[in-house]
């Protein structure tokens, strides 16, 4: 196979770049059955407007939506909202294309759709309700063809006279997401276009196809967006879903791109990784969805498949949320070119070839819609009607969720259920459930019989038994990974009032000036944001590290482990000063910060005693560059930045050896490869851990540090996990995908206990905790048995699916620990205690870690 592109295919892309021509050839390639008369000449194309052919250049975010914003300009059919920003301030649009009548009477045809969801509601006249299609481009911002297709998708939509394309934008909405992602799509056209050669080099081994660390594929704090529809943990996926519920598409496809040396992928997707909770309609809708598609790609002779893998299971996904809501949720995966061209075992695969096929997948989808429109609109109201009965019958009525000592918490569930428009009321009344009590004023109940009850059993319930492997996370109990109090009922419970919005934070000093401290309970999810704006302003704060009751102006009140207490003697700060920074930074978080007028405390420790520690300033540095695991440092970066505002310096693995390692207190090592990393480099982490240096680790890279040698002493090492493959000499080569796949863990929840006493579970509510169990890492004890923090049961529940082996070596296994090493320390987890920004659980594990890092590991026991 030659590495570079022959003469003459040179020749007909110089071709292509420079002829009068080229115009009609881009729009004769990517529209063969459109007759050019049939094309509005007042509607620009894509090329005409950039200046270059669609396929022979990477478009930025910023030229993207100067061409939305051209269609809307000049076409009647096309509507353009921006609904947000990115997090590197790139504006995020939602696109409409419909007929100009239809815009005309836009509110009243949403009003009249989204009546789809109302039980209740007549059904539905297809002659008054549009169909809606949602076309979602670019949530993995390395998978670039689609992006361009969504360009020129948009401009026959507006172009298009033809009698065809006049009925579909009549009976239609078309919602289009341009760039779910554009930070990502950026950091990869950026590359692309910086590395492009005239003629392209189709070399799978050239610098254009092959993106360094962190790739396009994640936003800006590399977080994967398409598994973000549930947790909502990303401003992008924020605005997105609230123009979702405005419109609620009927048909949604989301346009993704795999190894270039694939073909095509559309659904349905294999049987056994549908989910038990939705109707089977929801899934046969995709094979006749599947009809249109094939013939879309068989017009083109494009090669594809389908039923194979990718999995409609769990509804993180954006071609699954919508599955979950009614409609037909379809992910497409293009064979990327990761630039130009490059070549494969089937020939060079060129960019515009890729763009080709999701331009026709893109039309095809909506031609089915409208074809279908009756039987889609009907399986969406049906969805919603079944919601409610199959939420009547199920074995848990309502759920209870809240916990005073967290109202930060409390107020985060919250909030993700209403952005899932999930109907929540207030508790009336005190009420315990198995031993687990809630008030009034911190506690709301959520009813199932309701529309949205397969959603609340998404967050509240385990998952769904798993009989195999699934292509992606096989655990989704938003609740259990939380961490905060919940109860299941099931009998009906009575209810408040419904909660419209989520109402604002109580926060703030309560009691006024403070004649000798202020206390912030750390059980407050939120109280680290607290701590994190005192001690950018130099205010010394210690925390109890044990439980004691003050006397305050509510009465008496108890607090927890890690308690923060700032005195007002020994400050930098004149007391009117600490006053108003404490109130300050406890009205930003949402946290009350109690004034003390006395030291001596109605029961348990003095606020003078040994138990009550000084706390230093963390410096923070996370490691990132190549090898380095970029969605799991990116956790712990968004942690940082994002909920506490707090500065750490990004390091390159490169730099570790050189750099002065004693100016951080703490160092963060995510999951990645680190076996090349030199002599000198794990030499250097150790005299800095030596001399007083915490290394956070998180699963491989725990287990490289055990392996180095930085992790200190270790007890007796844990049992072999066994053979992967099975213990069978001989097994079917036909059988080989599925067994293998079956083998890996692909994101489960384990229960735990954790020992709330130790510094590093300080704030952790309950000692039952659940666990994320993303590899197979697990790690020996350290020899000093008080600081093994966190066990995996010995018959853990083990919600998704995890493999027997796996379960075995995991079942009785320490999950996160403390090793002391010379003056220093190693906080080790077996797997991101942050995992995908919504684990929240275990993410306190993480903030104490780095907070409390001096105090994880005393030198000497009490």
């Amino acid at each position: 196979m030659p590495l570079l592109l022959s003469a003459a295919r040179r020749l007909l892309l110089a071709a292509a770049l420079l002829s009068p021509f080229a115009l009609f050839a881009q729009t004769a390639y990517y529209f063969p059955d459109a007759a050019s008369a049939d094309l509005d000449p007042a509607v620009p194309t894509p090329e005409a407007f950039l200046g270059y052919p669609i396929g022979s250049h990477y478009t930025r975010h910023d030229r993207l939506l100067d061409y939305f914003r051209e269609l809307a300009r000049v076409s009647d059919r096309v509507s353009l909202q921006e609904i947000g920003r990115s997090y590197e301030e790139r504006p995020l649009a939602a696109v409409v294309i419909t007929a100009a009548g239809n815009h005309a009477r836009l509110e009243d045809l949403r009003r009249a759709h989204a009546a789809l969801a109302d039980p209740a509601a007549p059904d539905a006249d297809p002659a008054r309700v549009p169909v809606v299609v949602g076309l979602y481009y670019s949530v993995h911002g390395n998978e670039t063809s689609s992006g361009e297709a969504a360009l020129l998708t948009a401009y026959y939509l507006a172009a298009s006279r033809s009698a065809q394309t006049r009925r579909w934008l009549e009976e239609a909405i078309v919602l289009i997401d341009p760039a779910q992602n554009p930070d990502g799509r950026d950091r990869a056209a950026n590359w692309h276009n910086a590395w492009k050669s005239n003629p392209p080099v189709a070399d799978p081994l050239d610098k254009e196809h092959v993106e360094p660390f962190p790739m396009g594929r994640t936003n800006h704090y590399f977080t994967d967006l398409n598994r973000d529809w549930l947790a909502v943990t990303q401003r992008e996926t924020r605005a997105k879903l609230a123009v979702f519920h405005q419109w609620r598409p009927n048909v949604q496809i989301d346009f993704h791109e795999m190894g270039s040396g694939s073909t095509y992928y559309f659904e349905p997707s294999p049987s056994s990784m549908h989910s038990p909770l939705l109707p089977q309609a929801s899934y046969d809708f995709n094979v006749t969805l599947a009809r249109y598609h094939a013939e879309g790609l068989d017009a083109l002779g494009s090669l594809y498949y389908t039923r194979e893998n990718f999995d409609n299971f769990s509804p993180v996904y954006g071609s699954t949320y919508p599955d979950f809501h009614g409609g037909v949720g379809v992910t497409v995966e293009q064979a990327s070119s990761r630039g130009l061209v490059q070549d494969t075992a089937s020939g060079p695969l060129e960019f515009r070839f890729t763009i080709r096929n999701q331009v026709a997948t893109g039309l095809a989808t909506v031609r089915g819609a409208v074809a279908e429109k009756a039987g889609l609109l009907a399986l969406q109201q049906d969805f919603f009607r079944s919601a409610v009965e199959q939420g009547r019958r199920h074995r848990h009525a309502a759920y209870v969720f809240g916990d005073a000592h967290d109202p930060g918490l409390t107020r985060r569930l919250l909030d993700l259920l209403l952005q899932h428009r999930i109907r929540v009321h207030a508790l009336p009344a005190p009420l315990e459930i198995d031993g687990q009590r809630f008030e009034p004023g911190s506690a709301y109940v959520v009813p199932s019989a309701q529309p949205q009850f397969r959603l609340v059993h998404a967050i509240f319930e385990e998952t769904p038994e798993v009989r195999g492997s699934v292509y992606g996370s096989t655990s989704y109990a938003i609740a259990h990974a939380y961490g905060l109090q919940v109860a299941r009922s099931r009998r009906a419970l009575a209810t408040g009032e419904a909660i419209a919005a989520l109402p604002p934070a109580a926060g703030g000093v309560s009691g006024g000036h403070a004649g000798y401290a202020y206390a912030i309970d750390w059980r407050d999810v939120e109280a680290p944001r607290v701590l994190a704006a005192l001690l950018a302003q130099d205010v010394r704060v210690r925390a109890a590290f044990e439980p004691f009751t003050a006397r305050t102006t509510g009465g008496e009140t108890a607090f927890g482990r890690g308690t923060l207490v700032v005195p007002v003697a020994g400050q930098p700060l004149d007391p009117e000063a600490l006053q108003a920074a404490v109130d300050a930074a406890a009205r930003e978080a949402g946290v009350v910060a109690h004034a003390l007028s006395t030291g001596q405390s109605a029961a348990g420790i003095d606020l003078g005693s040994d138990s009550v520690k000084p706390l230093r300033t963390p410096r923070i540095a996370l490691v990132m560059g190549q090898g380095v695991n970029a969605t799991e440092i990116g956790s712990t970066w968004f942690a940082l930045s994002e909920r506490l505002r707090w500065p750490a310096t990004r390091l390159d693995p490169a730099q570790l050896a050189r750099v002065p390692l004693g100016a951080y207190t703490s160092i963060v090592l995510a999951g990645g490869q680190y076996g090349d990393w030199s002599e000198a480099t794990v030499q250097a982490l150790k005299r800095w851990i030596e001399a007083g240096g915490s290394l956070v680790t998180f699963g491989t890279a725990s287990r490289w540090a055990i392996e180095q040698g930085l992790a200190g002493a270790r007890g007796e090492e844990a049992a072999d996990a066994g053979d992967a493959t099975g213990d069978d000499a001989r097994r079917d080569f036909a059988e080989r995908r599925d067994a293998l796949a079956e083998q890996r863990s692909t994101g489960n929840l384990l229960s735990a206990d954790a020992d709330i006493t130790h510094p590093l579970a300080f704030g952790v509510p309950r000692r039952a905790i659940f666990v994320n169990k993303e590899t197979d890492v697990t790690l020996p004890p350290v020899a000093d048995a008080f600081s093994n923090v966190v066990r995996i049961d010995d018959a853990p529940l083990v919600n998704g699916y995890l493999p027997e082996a796996l379960r075995r070596a995991a079942a009785g296994s320490t999950w996160a620990q403390v090793a002391r090493v010379g003056a220093g320390n190693v906080v080790l987890f077996a797997d991101d205690p942050a995992h995908r920004k919504y684990w929240l659980g275990t993410e306190r594990l993480l903030v104490n870690g780095l907070f409390l890092a001096d105090h994880l590991a005393p030198a000497s026991r009490r």
